[in-house]
């Protein structure tokens, strides 16, 4: 540790991590110990890396970047990096952002956890882009401004962060962000608790109550008890195996939920019980004289793959079952033969109730044959399209015959007649399946062919792009008018 003889910065100490010769200016906002416990987890040829990259790193609270328009500076979402003196500059507030929204979105966990994880990913992040950097182009990068939006600059990033030659240096980043996920939270996480008091003091305010309750719970609790029971039920009940089902069910989703909930809480008391693990929950009275259940970070990490193992061996559900079958028997797209592509459709099909029309003769032909492929033949197609073929298609079967013909148009009308534009797929689809249309879109079909047997004809037909529509009529596209 070296105190800065600056007299302009006397409050201001430099640090030196263990191997490093970069150092480490806190602007007394974060605790000297949060970034070394970072550091500590990288080998040593790593931090020798480093060493030959960068001469220190600052940290700002940053709600906003202001090196934009400045020659020698990268900027990245929470963190920037100054080619003109090789410094490493971290922002704090954007840091604090990105850990806020990742909690907020999920089902589990607490806010303060989320924000030491952010921390650690982005300082991790940062210095795992610094040791690709090209030492032979940094002396170049301080004449150019490096976020311009251009080609040149573009390539010149490119080139300048992937250095790969005699340097075979990987850093397994993901494996050091969790391990320092699974360790205890600082004690003092700097400005990001003052952040953290801000947005709490902000909650109260807001509608996700639920959040801020087990949130408010947790500090009374002095952070010991990361989880209440509530969430790691919903960490079983709403991972991906049985997503599917709240995601297309929104009409049944409170009925499913509960009753997905309540049988998942009575599985895994029992996991608790029968593994003697009951005592590790601390139990919190509020105001109503209700009762919570709350768990550390380390009983949560260590027995979740447990619990949701076992909540997806015993949570019996028909649905799902039924939908294995489902799935599997229409796992190929009728119409490019690919197998294993069409999930999302097989979900959209069998749990959306928009789709019941198309599930119901889904049903209906499954339990007629043993194979797919008894129901296809080179005229006709059935099945579930994977998501390509189906946005063209926007049936579960049909001639191929009309396939073709789809493409064609889409083909034929592709360039606005106009402009020569390149016209969207999506805006070509639309317009040929619009009842409102079907007269206009005949007619262009029959120009086409007549087109095709006549090339001596000069007269150009086709579909104006939106601007040109725009341009030529004073009004954006009615496509009852486009002919």
């Amino acid at each position: 540790m070296v105190k800065n003889k600056n007299k302009k910065q006397a409050n201001t100490t430099i640090f030196y991590p263990n191997r490093c010769t970069f150092f480490i200016d806190t602007n007394n906002l974060i605790n000297f110990q949060m970034f070394e416990r970072i550091i500590e987890k990288f080998d040593d040829k790593t931090v020798n890396r480093l060493n030959e990259v960068i001469n220190g790193v600052k940290f700002y609270v940053g709600g906003n970047q202001w090196h934009n328009t400045e020659k020698g500076f990268i900027k990245y979402p929470a963190f920037e990096f100054n080619f003109n003196d090789g410094i490493l500059l971290i922002y704090l507030y954007k840091i604090f952002k990105l850990g806020y929204y990742r909690w907020k979105d999920m089902r589990y966990g607490a806010l303060r956890r989320y924000i030491w994880e952010s921390f650690c990913h982005e300082i991790i992040m940062s210095l795992v882009h610094l040791i690709k950097l090209n030492l032979n182009l940094a002396e170049i990068a301080k004449e150019y401004f490096l976020n311009e939006d251009n080609d040149f600059i573009q390539k010149f990033v490119s080139e300048l962060f992937n250095y790969e030659e005699n340097f075979p240096l990987r850093v397994n980043f993901i494996a050091i962000n969790n391990s320092l996920w699974h360790e205890p939270i600082p004690k003092k996480l700097g400005f990001l608790d003052i952040l953290y008091r801000r947005k709490i003091n902000q909650l109260k305010k807001s509608s996700i109550k639920i959040k801020l309750f087990n949130e408010l719970r947790k500090i009374k609790l002095n952070y010991k008890y990361e989880y209440n029971f509530s969430e790691l039920i919903n960490y079983c009940i709403h991972n991906k195996h049985f997503e599917m089902l709240f995601r297309y069910n929104r009409d049944f989703y409170d009925k499913m939920r509960r009753e997905f909930y309540y049988k998942a809480k009575r599985l895994i008391l029992k996991f608790f019980k029968q593994y003697k693990i009951s005592h590790e929950m601390k139990e919190y009275k509020d105001s109503a004289n209700r009762i919570h259940l709350f768990l550390t970070h380390e009983t949560f990490e260590r027995v979740k793959s447990a619990c949701l193992q076992t909540c997806i061996s015993n949570l019996k559900n028909e649905m799902l079952k039924d939908f294995q079958i489902f799935q599997n028997f229409y796992s190929k797209c009728p119409i490019c033969q690919e197998k294993n592509l069409n999930q999302a459709n097989c979900e959209k099909f069998y749990f959306y109730s928009k789709f019941i029309f198309f599930k119901e003769i889904l049903l209906e032909k499954m339990n007629e044959a043993e194979h797919l492929d008894e129901l296809n033949d080179d005229n006709y197609y059935f099945g579930i399209p994977c998501e390509e073929c189906y946005k063209i298609v926007r049936n579960i079967q049909g001639k191929f015959s009309d396939l073709n013909q789809i493409q064609n148009f889409i083909l034929n009308y592709r360039t606005c007649p106009i402009c020569g534009t390149k016209n969207h797929e999506k805006y070509l689809i639309d317009f040929y399946y619009d009842n409102s249309k079907i007269e206009i879109r005949n007619n262009l079909i029959q120009i086409s062919n007549f087109k095709k047997k006549e090339k001596s004809l000069k007269v150009n037909f086709g579909i104006p792009c939106c601007n040109c529509f725009s341009k030529v009529f004073g009004e954006t596209p009615n496509l009852n008018s486009i002919y």
